[in-house]
């Protein structure tokens, strides 16, 4: 078979594409907010001598620049539920909101905006901001099985629960027979990367595809059609060790992938955002009484 007759059809692509786009905007708004929070929890563990310094500096130095994170703060701590108000200064008010704040996240209770309590409060305004995913269920179309076949879900870890920040990568996809070739479009958030595989093996019961190989890896696609899943296998295959070791660290076990239900990954985060809820704002037991937040058992 040549080339050409083994490479699927543009329009085939192009569905396969459409079927995914519109998922693109709430998963790119996620990654947004993820790596925003990813980079500013990297900075607040490696708030050392330089960062505190700077800080100081802003504070001694910069008067506008101070004023300006002290009303950021103020409108933050409001939105938490400690009833600042807007000064752009460090008053009376906001010092105790501070302490208050401070007391509540085991912070040195100090009343003043240094720079844990800053990078603290910035942590917890981005995780009442981060989005829940909204990704696909798991399909497994084997309807057409001596043809073609069609799955579509998000990559789970194999063997291991779903937590707050597993990453939503949502899959499609289609193999088609008569081309031996398998066409996976994985949408990570903020790109969506094709792979085309060629069909090692397709016969009653599964579909293989040949091994990949790619410059820090070889990965592979086993379909079970009898267990109704889609596993996908990755192995540090590295052929420029210090590149891809400066990449993705030491090579490490074989990563098992398996095409799952977004449902699992969405509860969780429903899960975490709740308690990240009841973890950061400021509401009294009588608040939540008569707003009917609590429930008696």
């Amino acid at each position: 078979m040549s080339s050409f007759e083994r490479i699927v059809s543009s329009r085939q692509v192009a569905c396969l594409l459409l079927s995914i786009l519109p998922l693109v905007v709430p998963f790119a708004q996620l990654s947004l907010a993820q790596s925003k929070a990813t980079a500013r929890l990297t900075s607040t563990k490696a708030a050392d001598t330089d960062l505190v310094r700077m800080w100081q500096e802003v504070k001694d130095k910069d008067p506008a620049g101070w004023a300006k994170s002290i009303l950021e703060a103020q409108e933050k701590l409001a939105t938490f539920g400690y009833g600042t108000t807007f000064t752009a200064k460090l008053d009376d008010q906001t010092k105790e909101a501070l302490r208050s704040f401070q007391k509540r996240n085991e912070l040195p209770i100090t009343g003043d905006l240094n720079f844990n309590t800053w990078s603290r409060i910035q942590d917890d305004d981005l995780a009442l901001k981060r989005d829940i995913p909204i990704g696909p269920p798991y399909l497994f179309n084997d309807s057409d099985w001596n043809n073609v076949f069609t799955a579509e879900g998000v990559w789970l870890e194999q063997g291991k629960d779903p937590d707050a920040n597993t990453p939503l990568r949502s899959s499609r996809i289609e193999c088609f027979k008569a081309n031996q070739m398998c066409v996976g479009a994985t949408n990570t958030g903020t790109l969506i990367h094709l792979q085309y595989m060629d069909i090692e093996r397709w016969d009653e019961y599964e579909i293989v595809t040949s091994p990949d190989d790619l410059p820090c890896g070889r990965e592979f696609t086993h379909i079970s059609r009898p267990e109704k899943a889609v596993i996908s296998t990755s192995t540090a295959a590295y052929k420029n060790v210090e590149a891809c070791t400066k990449l993705f660290g030491p090579p490490s076990a074989p990563a098992v992938s398996r095409l799952d239900d977004a449902e699992r990954l969405m509860d969780v985060r429903l899960k975490a955002h709740r308690e990240d809820s009841e973890r950061i704002k400021l509401i009294s037991a009588e608040a939540k009484s008569r707003a009917g937040l609590v429930h008696n058992h």
